[in-house]
């Protein structure tokens, strides 16, 4: 397979990480709304915002060439798994085996 279909497919697993951050920062937004009364309640917000950067920062440099280095995918993946959620880690599973290829 061509180098550039290897680029395609990262590009479209880090724009779909980046939509699949929807569905953590609802279920964030929900449990904040629910337990607002609690101590707990900011923790819910902090990883609210946390959760919406990410997605941001994803959808706005899914092409940059940064992301072809393997080095600069696992951060991303490690970030993605500490931080934000593991069902967004699975599809940059798939972006950095894409990007292994690419630099075979």
């Amino acid at each position: 397979m061509g180098k550039q279909n290897y680029r395609k497919k990262i590009t479209f697993w880090l724009r779909f990480s980046g939509w699949l951050c929807l569905l953590p920062a609802s279920v964030y937004l929900y449990l904040y709304q629910v337990i607002s009364s609690s101590s707990y309640s900011s923790l819910y917000l902090v990883e609210l915002i946390i959760v919406i950067l990410f997605a941001v920062y994803l959808l706005t440099t899914a092409q940059n060439p940064r992301w072809t280095k393997t080095k600069n995918m696992m951060g991303l993946m490690i970030f993605a798994l500490i931080f934000v959620s593991l069902g967004i880690f699975i599809p940059l599973c798939f972006a950095y085996g894409d990007c292994r290829k690419l630099n075979k």
